[in-house]
């Protein structure tokens, strides 16, 4: 069994939220697949100060006494990661490169080898590409073996061809998720 453990940077159960879930189902459809979603807003996160501490001493240091550490546990406990977000003013959502942020001191030793990475984003106008390409990006450097992500139109009200589109390309992500998930390490 393979444990996938999702990120999710909205504080509402809605669009970013409901996506995971199609996204999990549809893994688990596929293969043995225990999941966990993580709403970020669920846990305090606290804005990095940019003291260097952790480039220069260790992240133990960190001056921050917040959730970072529960976090990056389950990330490591995962064999597969998923970052997903909202596109708020073209961007990943405040919470979402909150907890990018408290990762900085991973981007110059990254920790997160052999496991699986792709990225969700859902917006409803455009620029959520550039958005997949920086999450996709953060995957990397994080370690991770980085599958592209995908970004979704989610209109309200969503018309029945929308929903067509959306559940034809988060199908067609956990397909090729899971057979790079279930690759040995690359």
């Amino acid at each position: 069994m393979k444990k996938v453990t999702a990120f999710v940077g909205s504080a509402r159960k809605k669009h970013t939220h409901d996506a995971v879930v199609q996204f999990l189902s549809n893994l688990q459809s596929i293969g043995d697949i225990e999941y966990e979603i993580v709403r970020l807003s669920d846990y305090r996160l606290q804005a990095c100060i940019g003291c260097k501490v952790c480039f220069e001493k260790g992240e133990e240091y960190c001056p921050l006494k917040d959730d970072r550490d529960v976090l990056i546990e389950k990330m490591m406990a995962s064999d597969g990661v998923v970052f997903a977000s909202p596109n708020y003013s073209f961007q990943v959502s405040a919470i979402m490169k909150t907890f990018l942020d408290r990762l900085g001191f991973a981007f110059h030793r990254p920790r997160f080898f052999g496991k699986t990475f792709t990225s969700i984003v859902t917006q409803g106008i455009y620029g959520g590409n550039k958005i997949v390409d920086y999450l996709d990006f953060a995957g990397k450097a994080l370690g991770f073996n980085t599958m592209k992500g995908s970004c979704i139109m989610t209109l309200d009200p969503m018309t029945e061809k929308q929903q067509h589109k959306i559940d034809r390309v988060l199908a067609a992500q956990a397909r090729r998720y899971y057979a790079r998930l279930d690759k040995p390490s690359l």
